[in-house]
């Protein structure tokens, strides 16, 4: 009988640590990655240095309508060149200049960074701009990059800094909807998405990977190595 019960007590103490290692992996799973200070922060931050990159980009775009021979200052060569990607139809698809949406849009997502990290509850209904803009912002800086990648075939430097800052602004704008229960998923892939930085880092590698190989040969004459 003392063998039973001994038997028993390792079983219900075997079964005990396993609800507590369950208990204790379902809290790590469930820490906050997108805290509404942090996310704000990285909107903020994102919508004022897009801001600035959206100004430039306006500036040099005004001395080339008023020069079109003019030298900007981001002209490294044939290759790294803003005035090459600005002065074609990709800079104005939407009808409206392309800075005058980041000017707007980064302004728009900064105010809403600075109401979050000071602490203030959105609504819900700004909540979901919040959401919708970056989704949009992301979804068009992925046609500006493929189109300057594989079609314009030059590299714009304040277009690159752009697209840097709105992959964290999306990704944390996500975490945050997802984290905030308003954007109900799977739990499995709840988790994934809620992991912003791991995705921020896995797209810049990404995005580093494409330009490699799609100048490949640019690359390696550019370091006088062809």
């Amino acid at each position: 009988m003392s063998e039973n019960r001994r038997a028993d007590a390792a079983q219900d103490d075997a079964q005990l640590l396993a609800e507590i290692d369950a208990e204790l992996a379902a809290e790590r799973s469930a820490k906050s990655r997108a805290g509404q200070r942090l996310t704000g922060l990285v909107l903020l931050l994102g919508g004022l240095v897009g801001w600035i990159a959206s100004l430039e980009l306006q500036l040099g775009k005004e001395i080339l309508l008023e020069n079109p021979d003019a030298t900007l200052s981001c002209d490294v060569n044939p290759l790294i060149s803003c005035g090459n990607v600005m002065m074609t139809w990709q800079s104005s698809a939407l009808g409206v200049p392309n800075m005058a949406i980041g000017l707007g849009g980064f302004a728009i997502m900064g105010v809403i960074g600075a109401l979050m990290a000071s602490g203030t509850a959105l609504p819900p209904w700004m909540r979901w701009a919040r959401l919708g803009g970056m989704t949009f912002a992301i979804g068009y800086v992925h046609f500006l990059a493929i189109s300057a990648i594989f079609l314009i075939r030059a590299l714009c430097p304040w277009c690159m800094v752009i697209w840097s800052v709105t992959a964290p602004m999306f990704f944390a704008a996500l975490a945050r909807t997802i984290e905030s229960g308003d954007l109900p998923l799977p739990a499995p892939l709840a988790n994934l998405l809620r992991r912003w930085v791991v995705l921020t880092l896995l797209w810049y590698l990404l995005v580093i990977v494409v330009i490699a190989a799609a100048f490949w040969r640019q690359w390696l004459v550019m370091f006088g190595l062809a």
